[in-house]
């Protein structure tokens, strides 16, 4: 079912829940579904409402203080189905090496396997819309097999909105009791400090005393920003907040930077836009991490600007197109006479060379709290963004690696982006054309780690420490490889979903005695 903050009879909560899940994006949805699916009772709470608002969406405001970076609050929207709401629907799992770790990049070893995701693919697929893995292979690349492979995306329906796709099963669901504009205010935790007794919510009613929510266990699910955000202002009962018993909340801060790397002169056959990923031959032996290098062109491809054209004739054909293709058709550009147009130009032989990299995991990029607060008496995030030298050298590795390849194969010459010459280099700032800085991927700041003193969750996403407090989404990310999260983010909180519910059957989830402060 679902109900309002605003209108609720809170005599419902009198009861305790199995499980509370906070936060109604991909990840809080799917895991909601998967217990609900399993027997269990849930609460999934929202603080925004069936659509996009104001009074939501400025809950998302926060400072930049470190690298130059987007407003906090469009990168994220804080309404039912979260950011999926305007997602592109670009979809791909990580790569089994990513969870491996190497050597030249310290904790990057998950606790976790690629098998124990990938045994929730098909169901992830079902929930996302998308086409098996087999479809859209992996391959080769002619030359350097030993360096570099061509990665297979797949692209999720235009229609995969899980406010649109899942609102009317959420609300015909005995299992799930969805409560909109419901804001978590506070998190409530036992003396002894080992368990979660509770959470307090607010709608945005002026006055508003609140309302408890109590459950098995708890699960937050509010994106790698706010889920941080959420445990650093828990700080009534530990001043540093809790889970941040080794200063960890918030660090590790990873995006996928997104920058302009080189040049390309290419030769008299011009080739089509593509992308490249490195083997784990080539990330050891460049000593960097992973990372998608795009080969742009100015030139376009006939077949393709053909294509477009008819896909673009009429309302029906894009449909069309869109349902062949699986995601949205861009008429907005391109098309036989720009085409056309384009092979008069002086510069169409010119091209660039874009690497969306893994970023290193560092401390010292992290989501702090500023002093400001918001209507909540809540301390409003800052992002100090930052990268490191392991940074910068993907990116030249980026950069050698694929002018290596182009040159060797007669394809084009490359010239490395000026700044990244520089003995220090500094990524080029926003509004840089063709640098697009980051792709509002937000990972690792509750990273997963078997030691407490490396991360904030374990290895099934249970805060260190606290035997009924769980995270879901990227932020539990160990490392970020270079592919969009969306994919392993279902992945993940299916998973989750099983664990919760094994130890809920087992009884190793047990109502935590009444607490009267709620």
């Amino acid at each position: 079912m679902i109900l309002d903050a605003h209108t609720l009879d809170r005599n419902l909560f009198t009861r305790i829940f199995d499980v509370c899940v906070i936060g109604a994006g991909p990840a809080g949805i799917s895991l909601a579904r998967k217990l609900a699916a399993r027997g269990h009772d849930v609460a999934l709470m929202e603080g925004g409402g069936l659509d996009i608002t104001h009074e939501s969406q400025e809950l998302y405001e926060g400072d930049i203080v470190g690298l130059d970076y987007y407003p906090i609050d469009t990168a994220r929207l804080r309404f039912l189905g979260g950011s999926s709401n305007h997602w592109g629907g670009r979809c791909r799992s990580l790569d089994p090496y990513d969870f491996e770790g190497v050597d030249h990049h310290p904790m990057s070893e998950w606790p976790i396997r690629w098998s124990d995701l990938d045994q929730y693919a098909a169901e992830a697929e079902d929930i996302l819309d998308l086409v098996p893995a087999s479809v859209t292979p992996d391959k080769p690349v002619e030359g350097a097999e030993r360096a570099l492979f061509r990665p297979g995306f797949r692209f999720s329906s235009p229609t995969t909105r899980f406010n649109e796709k899942y609102r009317a099963e959420l609300a015909a669901s005995k299992r799930i009791h969805l409560i909109l504009n419901a804001n978590l205010v506070d998190i409530r935790v036992s003396d002894n400090g080992t368990a979660v007794t509770g959470t307090i919510l607010k709608s945005y009613r002026a006055g508003d005393p609140g309302f408890p929510v109590r459950a098995r266990a708890y699960c937050l699910c509010l994106g790698a920003l706010e889920n941080p955000r959420a445990l650093l202002n828990a700080n009534a009962q530990f001043p540093n907040g809790i889970g941040n018993d080794h200063d960890l909340v918030g660090r590790y801060f990873c995006e996928h930077p997104t920058y302009v790397v080189g040049e390309v002169l290419f030769e008299d056959d011009v080739p089509p836009k593509a992308g490249f990923a490195p083997t784990p031959e080539c990330i050891r032996q460049e000593g960097c991490l992973n990372f998608n290098a795009l080969m742009n062109t100015h030139a376009l491809d006939f077949m393709t600007e053909a294509k477009r054209t008819v896909a673009c004739s009429s309302d029906f054909m894009t449909q069309l197109a869109e349902k062949v293709l699986g995601r949205p058709f861009n008429c907005n550009v391109g098309g036989l006479s720009a085409y056309f147009d384009n092979l008069n130009k002086a510069d169409f032989r010119i091209g660039e060379i874009g690497c969306i990299a893994e970023q290193a995991l560092n401390p010292d990029s992290r989501v702090l709290l500023s002093n400001e607060t918001d209507r909540f008496g809540l301390r409003v995030l800052a992002l100090d963004w930052r990268h490191n030298e392991m940074d910068m050298r993907t990116y030249r590795a980026c950069a050698n690696v694929m002018g290596a390849y182009l040159a060797k194969r007669g394809i084009g010459r490359v010239k490395v982006a000026d700044w990244l010459m520089d003995n220090d280099p500094v990524p080029p700032p926003m509004g840089t054309p063709g640098n697009q800085v980051g792709a509002y991927h937000h990972m690792c700041t509750t990273r997963m780690s078997q030691n407490p003193k490396e991360g904030v969750v374990d290895g099934d996403c249970k805060v260190h420490g606290l035997g009924n407090l769980f995270i879901g989404g990227s932020s539990v990310y160990a490392t970020a490889g270079h592919t969009n999260p969306t994919l392993n983010i279902v992945e993940l909180a299916l998973r989750l979903g099983d664990h919760i519910s094994g130890r809920l059957s087992g009884g190793e989830l047990a109502a935590i005695p009444n607490d009267t402060s709620l």
